[in-house]
């Protein structure tokens, strides 16, 4: 009765570490594919934009990203427009 006892807690602790191991690789999997924003990808891939837009010629996806973002914000394009934006 006891060697019953400790065989079926034995298979039991088996299955439970083999159900963490399967979750776990299913939880790191789905952590990868959460993080599309910080894809280091996008700064070797060529901008989507760039064949509507000819200012994102030669741009990656990431400095498309930041250019959107730095326009949206207003931020002058090269120095000359900032030194016309101060006076």
């Amino acid at each position: 009765m006891v060697k019953r006892l400790l065989v079926r807690a034995g298979i039991g602790l088996a299955l439970a570490a083999v159900a963490r191991v399967g979750i776990q690789k299913l939880l790191d999997a789905n952590r990868e594919d959460d993080h599309t924003y910080l894809n280091p990808r996008w700064d070797e891939a060529p901008s989507v934009d760039a064949d509507k837009d000819e200012d994102e010629v030669g741009l990656t996806q990431l400095d498309s990203i930041y250019r959107a973002e730095w326009q949206a914000n207003t931020y002058p394009r090269s120095e000359a427009e900032r030194k016309a934006l101060e006076e």
